[in-house]
């Protein structure tokens, strides 16, 4: 069963939370552009962060369900963004 959520950037814009189950998410909504940064090994995403927000990066704690342990950019139409999310469970 999956699980909605839905937020808002500092900005006002909705971002719409979904837990998949398995400890994998998606984070989605408007955004005008977003950063993504490589992890060392220049293969992995090590943070993305949505215009206005949410910052999410490799490591930090998903809002209590676990260790974020990899993100995902997925294709999107343009002015939003979508990430999936692998949380440790």
């Amino acid at each position: 069963m999956t699980h909605k959520l839905t937020l808002h950037s500092r900005y006002g814009d909705k971002r719409t939370i979904i837990a998949n189950g398995h400890g994998w998410y998606t984070i989605e909504g408007k955004s005008l552009f977003c950063r993504a940064g490589m992890a060392d090994n220049n293969t992995d995403i090590a943070y993305v962060d949505f215009e206005g927000g949410p910052f999410l990066q490799i490591g930090d704690d998903f809002s209590g369900h676990g260790k974020i342990l990899s993100l995902t950019i997925e294709k999107s139409e343009k002015d939003f963004f979508k990430v999936r999310v692998e949380v440790e469970q």
